[in-house]
């Protein structure tokens, strides 16, 4: 069934940037990005909303989720979908099938600073299953009692169905992503008793890129920090799109990262490059404040006493007939300072 929403409320939706996804829930609710760093994993995080924010559908469409006809469910599915962005939406009823669906809720930090990066990560997963869904609750908000309450009613015949929200990129179909906006305890109670699960489909067809400032903003209060810096400098190909000298919240992040990462990743070498090649007077000036900061990067020393600062720098490929980026470790402010003029400056 579609649906052609004209007077949409834009309190639910989708960004993707052509690298991240980004669902908003009146704010920012969950991020899911790929590792571009080698690995085919993909990364995300939830933010828990408060009870004032949370988005609660109306009692008649609880109702007809739970034990509904079809055609009470459309009608109460078409009124809930007033609450999203203007647009065309598919929506139909069909089933999860239980034994290749994945189902991801992040779970709390870990605050051991020597775990691998990986395990300091909200969630991770390799996308290889046919069916992947996001939650949009954090593993704390999962109630036992009401997972073992649909259970009892599942076993009785009851048949509740929640919600997935699939935003379909068709530029680049492998990043869509499902998210389950409602019904999280009705897919622990059937995952548990090993059932298929009946939903709700709600499907958004995205012919386009949204802004990636505007992704990394709703990120930067969703994401810890390591999470943050991750997605910042694995977006290549958006951050040259990004208006740093009027971003206040992205250079202040930019700045913490030129201070404390052991690593400079091309995506922001290639920042710093751009405002030194532009040549206007604004550009320079932030690229001079931001080399300041990375002079202060806590691991580098004037005596070579610290592990060093992974950079990259071009060297010509005659394989490939043209400059690759290759990894080097820079071990004091000296090397760092030539490393600016060959490499930023040159």
């Amino acid at each position: 069934m579609e649906i052609l929403i004209t007077h949409g409320q834009n309190i639910i939706k989708v960004l993707y940037d052509g690298f991240a996804s980004c669902l908003i829930i009146r704010r920012p609710v969950a991020v899911n990005w790929p590792d571009s760093r080698g690995s085919v994993g993909e990364y995300y995080a939830v933010s828990e909303l408060s009870d004032e924010e949370k988005i609660t559908l109306a009692d008649s469409l609880n109702r007809s989720l739970t034990d509904g006809t079809e055609a009470e469910i459309m009608a109460g599915i078409e009124d809930f979908l007033n609450l999203f962005e203007n647009g065309s939406y598919q929506v139909n009823l069909g089933t999860i099938p239980f034994g290749n669906s994945n189902f991801y809720m992040t779970s709390p930090l870990p605050a051991d600073k020597n775990v691998p990066d990986r395990k300091r990560f909200s969630g991770w997963f390799y996308p290889f299953q046919d069916f992947n869904y996001l939650y949009t609750l954090e593993s704390k908000s999962i109630d036992p009692k009401r997972i073992e309450y649909y259970m009892d009613l599942i076993r009785k015949g009851g048949c509740p169905k929640p919600i997935v929200f699939y935003s379909l990129h068709h530029l680049d179909p492998m990043m869509s992503c499902a998210f389950v906006l409602d019904g999280h305890h009705k897919i622990e109670a059937y995952t548990r008793l090993k059932m298929d699960i009946p939903a709700v489909f709600i499907v958004k067809d995205n012919n386009g890129y949204s802004s990636a400032s505007e992704i990394m903003h709703g990120a930067h209060d969703l994401l810890q920090d390591i999470e943050f810096e991750h997605l910042f400098q694995n977006n290549e190909e958006n951050l040259p799109n990004i208006n740093f000298i009027n971003d206040e919240l992205l250079t202040n992040a930019l700045d913490k990262m030129l201070k404390q990462s052991e690593r400079i990743d091309t995506s922001i070498i290639e920042v710093l490059i751009r405002h030194y090649e532009s040549g206007s007077t604004d550009d320079r000036k932030w690229l001079d404040r931001r080399l300041g900061f990375l002079r202060e990067n806590i691991h580098l020393s004037f005596f070579s006493f610290k592990k060093g600062l992974n950079v990259y720098s071009p060297q010509y490929s005659e394989r490939h007939k043209t400059n690759i980026w290759f990894l080097t470790t820079l071990k004091n402010t000296m090397e760092l300072n030539t490393w600016i003029t060959e490499t930023i400056l040159r």
